[in-house]
This record gives structure tokens, sequence and C-alpha cells, in this order.
């Protein structure tokens, strides 16, 4: 039996691409941004938008991470190939907010830090969980600017993200982190 994640792609690329996700690649033209919003236009699932205080809020964590799987398995070549994928954010998740705060880098209120430990569920597009994802987002942005700024490193926010979702899940496996946010998104 299928998801409903899998017809919904399976059915999005029959209908616009002969069934094949490199012709919808290659439609973008090498554009990371453009294939992002083939991805959340084709597939209505991946379109990870919330609202925050009346404005609507984007994410696109499953569509990024698309992207990012493209170029990185290709390693930026051929279909991976993308003049512009260093405007791809990290992919605002569970595992990389849950490293940066055992390091320090964010810090949880005790009102959410209770809900976390307590792993009760933080509804999707409440308060808390947009604004944990946009922080997220942000603290990567800074890391990333701070890497290049203080130690001549110059990464794209995908290779953050990439780093510190490696490390989470060493370190998850490990036992030596707390329990991570718990909500339910695309």
């Amino acid at each position: 039996d299928c998801s409903p994640t899998t017809r919904e792609v399976g059915q999005g690329l029959l209908a616009n691409y002969e069934g094949s996700a490199a012709q919808m690649v290659r439609s973008c033209g090498g554009s990371a941004a453009e294939l992002v919003r083939v991805v959340i236009t084709t597939f209505p699932g991946f379109r990870d938008v919330t609202h925050f205080n009346g404005k609507e809020v984007a994410f696109y964590k499953r569509a990024q991470i698309f992207v990012g799987d493209v170029w990185g398995a290709l390693k930026g070549k051929g279909l991976g190939e993308f003049h512009d994928v260093g405007e791809i954010t990290m992919f605002a998740d569970y595992r990389v907010p849950q490293i940066l705060e055992a390091r320090g880098v964010l810090r949880y209120s005790e009102a959410l830090k209770s809900t976390i430990l307590s792993k009760t569920e933080i509804p999707a597009g409440a308060e808390e969980e947009v604004e944990l994802r946009a922080w997220t987002v942000q603290a990567v942005e800074r890391l990333k600017a701070v890497l290049a700024a203080d130690h001549s490193i110059d990464r794209m926010s995908i290779q953050v993200d990439w780093f510190l979702w490696e490390e989470g899940e060493r370190k998850a496996i490990e036992g030596e982190l707390p329990p991570h946010h718990r909500t339910r998104t695309t």
C-alpha cells in the first residue's frame, strides 16, 4: 500500500513530467530555488507553510531536503548542479534544534523545556513550534556567518545543517541528548 505522499509524488510526476523526477529537475534550469518552487507546486504535501502573528511563514522543509539530497548525492554535478544552491536554508526539523539547545546555541524557556522533556506533542503551527523552527533557521545562518568571519570556513546553510544533524544523530544514539520536540509537520 502506498502512502498518500508517495501516491501524490507519483501522480504529480506522471501528470507533469512523464513520470520522471529527472525531467522535473531538468525543467528548473539548474536553479535550486526554482526546484523548491516546482516541488511545492507539484506536490501540495510538500508545501510546509504556517501562519504566525497574521503572516504566512514558509519553511519548505521536505522540498529543500529533496533539493539538498539531489545536490549532495550527485556532488553538485549533472542534475545536481544548482547555481543558487546557497539560497537554500537549513531544513527546519527536530534534530538540529535539539543539538543547538544541547550546545547552548538556543535556549528554551522553562515552559518549552518542560514540554519537550515530557515528550508532549507541540501542535504544528503552534507559536512555540513556529518560533523554534524559525530560530533554528536563524541560528544556522548566524553559525554560518561566524564560521566565515571568524574561522574563514565558507559553508552553505545545508552543509551546516548536515553537520549538525549528523552530530545530533550520533549524540542521540549514544544517549547524550535530552529528548527533541515532538511535532507532526510536513
